[in-house]
């Protein structure tokens, strides 16, 4: 006869040893986390320079020469490495500088709060000790694209023009719904037990090559970056905040704006969407609105060149203002 007391033991007994091999897994996906870390670390260099900017190191990598030079921002959770089919193109005909973001790639950490101010202030600081004069085309995508406005606003005398790549919009949380609130809060319980690693080895980025998904899964799946996608994550509220208070004006300055064409969500989100960035495009007199009809979310993978013509569009305008 199966008694009350006997389920209740053996309920118990399978609890321990669920309990039990959860943790085993904790801790081997932590170890594994931790191995590979350190093995990537001397795996895969930083192809560009480290740049000291207020006491933490800062990758930038640039390429080509000329003027004005052309400064890449990579979106959420990316970095150098996302420009991979757009900078040697750009670099063609033009001086081009990508970066790696604090805590990003193969940046280390940098002070908080990782709002747009300090980003922004980041990136000119970078510029600054790098000796890469002004003028600057920006270039940004997505939440990238955030950072880039609130450049051109604050350093309007450098900035000759802007292209915005899919770009977030700093009135969008009134109109798009944002990220949960428990979302970083689970990449950084995720990040130290090596769930990310798993995730981005299984899932390339068809357009990109194999060595740069290689070198992307590794160096993007470290906990720190990890961790800095969150704490950025967490900050996408303020730094639009921050945005609508200096919201970029670029009066004739050249502007293109790239938006999608393939929907990535319901379709009143889509057609908010497509009005947000025909909005953007109203921010200079001489701005362009371009629909990328093959492209989700991230153009510059699946049509770099769409990309590589705005650039080259803008620095040509540019040119021919001075």
């Amino acid at each position: 006869m199966i008694t009350t007391s006997r389920i209740w033991r053996t309920t118990k007994r399978a609890a321990i040893w669920i309990a039990s091999l959860v943790l085993i897994a904790l801790l081997v996906g932590a170890v594994f986390q931790f191995v590979t870390t350190r093995l990537d670390e001397g795996k895969y260099p930083p192809p560009g320079q480290m740049v000291d900017v207020a006491g933490h190191a800062i990758h930038l990598d640039c390429s080509g020469s000329g003027s004005p030079t052309v400064v890449l921002e990579a979106g959420l959770g990316g970095g150098s490495l996302d420009w991979a089919l757009v900078q040697p193109e750009v670099a063609k005909f033009g001086r081009v500088c990508s970066y790696d973001r604090a805590g990003f790639a193969w940046s280390p950490t940098g002070p908080g709060p990782r709002d747009a101010s300090r980003i922004t202030d980041e990136l000119h600081q970078l510029l600054t000790a790098a000796n890469i004069a002004p003028p600057y085309v920006m270039a940004g995508h997505s939440i990238g694209g955030v950072y880039v406005q609130l450049f051109a606003a604050r350093y309007p005398d450098e900035v000759a023009g802007v292209v915005l790549v899919d770009s977030s919009h700093a009135e969008q949380l009134g109109r798009i719904p944002g990220i949960p609130a428990f979302v970083p809060y689970l990449f950084r319980a995720t990040a130290v037990v090596g769930i990310h690693r798993i995730v981005n080895r299984w899932s390339p980025e068809p357009d990109l090559s194999a060595e740069t998904n290689e070198v992307r899964s590794a160096l993007y799946s470290h906990t720190r970056s990890v961790n800095s996608v969150a704490d950025e994550m967490s900050l996408v509220p303020s730094s639009l905040a921050e945005l609508r208070a200096t919201p970029m004006q670029l009066g004739d300055k050249p502007l293109v704006v790239l938006a999608r064409g393939i929907p990535q969500a319901s379709p009143n989100i889509e057609a908010d969407w497509l009005e947000l960035q025909k909005s953007l495009a109203q921010r200079s007199s001489n701005g362009k609105l371009v629909v990328a009809r093959n492209s989700g979310h991230y153009i510059h993978f699946s049509e770099p060149e769409l990309v590589v013509d705005a650039i080259r569009r803008v620095m040509q305008s540019a040119a021919a203002a001075h």
